[in-house]
């Protein structure tokens, strides 16, 4: 099976000119120019996106918050809103969820993310009426013993350690651009590591045949749910200039900063287009990177598209 891609009118560096420096993730340097943005790769070429650009700013931020009443129909149902739960969203965004290029839609109120899983009473009742089904966390063992999830009584609750260390890397002390170095490096491992193709592997195995809805969580540092985020979109056929969009909302719905710790760095669009350079160089395209490289069957990748859209 061949899954078709998001078309595009221009360059993945033509779409970042679009959007404000700080919007479009990247670092200034002290000589207070923004770096260069890469090419865009064969994997990501095409004609003309169904989804324009244009106007889908407040689509993209709304997608994050919301009073939970049910609606009429979960496609149409604000998100929950969770106040002591970082980073809480539908990976399916705003109603009626992201359009992908083949005229369908993401199906909402199946997948969400966040950082981890403390929520207040108050959020704590709020997702008790959600009814999780599954919360997979992907931090590594030192991060779920300081910080455990709490999950649900609804929900199944799985561990995939996405980073495959004890321990999630200190980046204290680091400036901007050895930090930005150490976060490609990163990225680039998800595609390339044989721990992290074996992890991502297993959790979209479980979302395939999970019933929903369900709960991906991660840690500040490193976003491997913003990978994670990403991939879904891509397999829903989301083009790339919105799946990059809703990467970057991290900044907007959790403390980021560079400080001396480093513990919650903001996120870059430069993250992505290294995992996508790693996909295109190592696989060639998208099917082959998820069957090759992250072993699903052509049968699991077709039930995940088949869920992830309506």
């Amino acid at each position: 099976m061949n899954l078709p891609f998001s078309a595009y009118t221009s360059s993945f560096a033509q779409a970042r000119k679009r959007l404000p420096v700080a919007a479009a993730g990247g670092h200034i340097g002290r000589g207070g120019a923004a770096p260069a943005s890469p090419p865009r790769r064969a994997l990501l070429k095409g004609t003309v996106s169904l989804l324009a650009l244009g106007g889908c700013a407040s689509t993209l931020l709304s997608a994050c918050g919301g009073e939970y009443t049910g609606g009429d129909g979960a496609q149409d149902a604000p998100t929950p809103v969770m106040n002591s739960v970082a980073n809480f969203r539908d990976v399916g965004g705003a109603a009626p969820g992201y359009s992908t290029s083949d005229g369908a839609h993401v199906r909402r109120a199946f997948v969400y993310r966040s950082d981890p899983l403390t929520p207040n009473p108050g959020d704590a009742q709020t997702l008790a009426r959600m009814a999780l089904t599954s919360v997979f966390d992907l931090r590594t063992p030192a991060e779920t013993d300081v910080t455990p999830d709490m999950v649900p009584g609804t929900a199944g609750y799985l561990t995939i350690n996405v980073l495959g260390t004890l321990a999630p890397p200190s980046f204290a002390g680091m400036q901007a651009a050895e930090l930005d170095a150490a976060m490609q490096m990163h990225w680039r491992t998800f595609v390339t590591g044989r721990i992290q193709c074996s992890a991502y592997g297993t959790l979209l195995e479980h979302i395939a045949d999970a019933p929903g809805p369900l709960l991906i969580c991660g840690g500040t540092g490193v976003d491997v749910v913003g990978w994670a985020s990403a991939l879904l979109l891509l397999i829903a056929n989301v083009p790339l200039e919105i799946i990059e969009k809703d990467f970057l909302l991290t900044n907007a719905w959790r403390s980021t900063s560079l400080d001396e710790t480093n513990a919650a760095p903001p996120v870059q669009a430069s993250y992505l287009q290294t995992a996508f350079d790693a996909l295109q160089n190592n696989y060639g395209n998208l099917n082959r990177y998820l069957t090759t490289g992250l072993g699903l069957a052509s049968d699991t990748v077709d039930r995940l598209r088949g869920r992830l859209v309506v």
